[in-house]
């Protein structure tokens, strides 16, 4: 967790602030994404196929070509989202430092966020499968004191939230937990 990559010009840092660790978003995530979603569309698509094959037996060939263009349109597709996916994970870098984190993300817009270790009461990690098998996974660092007012519609039903800096598909997701355990204990009692 030591790797230095150079800071954006967008985020600043405090005096005497130094930075522990920047890490980055892992590509595997979104691909995963993108593959779970063909196959959800190539399933259902494949099941209503197999009815109008069956109702229109004639048809045979204009089917056919029919379903090569299908193909090549999903194959077209993925590749796209693949490409885009590729420069939106390269746009999210994560910055520890020694008294706060700061995400940085950049795709169509540019966002800075950050939260400071003091103000950290719960940290939550998560991990689906896939993201097991590829060791990687999401850690969410929770402070309360946020109102969400588009949660709900109704102004008396307003509650109190959880404002959310999620560290999204980084390598490693429990040893980035038991880092930032330390450095937000470490803040508390300092």
């Amino acid at each position: 967790m030591t790797a230095k990559e150079p800071i954006p010009p967008y985020v600043s840092l405090l005096r005497d602030e130094k930075i522990i660790t920047t890490l980055r978003r892992r590509y595997p995530s979104i691909f995963t994404s993108i593959l779970s979603f063909v196959a959800a569309a190539f399933s259902v698509g494949l099941g209503s196929t197999m009815r109008y094959v069956a109702q229109y037996p004639n048809y045979m060939e204009s089917i056919m070509s029919f379903l090569y263009l299908i193909i090549v349109a999903v194959a077209c597709f993925f590749v796209f989202t693949a490409l885009v996916g590729y420069f939106y994970v390269q746009g999210h870098l994560y910055i520890l430092t020694d008294r706060r984190i700061i995400i940085f993300r950049k795709f169509i817009t540019i966002s800075v966020r950050e939260i400071a270790y003091s103000e950290i009461t719960d940290i939550i990690m998560n991990q689906g499968p896939f993201a097991r098998i590829l060791n990687y996974g999401s850690v969410t660092p929770l402070s309360p004191g946020v109102r969400n007012p588009y949660a709900l519609p109704y102004p008396f039903m307003r509650r109190f939230s959880y404002a959310r800096v999620e560290l999204k598909d980084v390598s490693q997701p429990s040893k980035i937990m038991g880092e930032l355990f330390k450095l937000t204990h470490f803040r508390k009692l300092a």
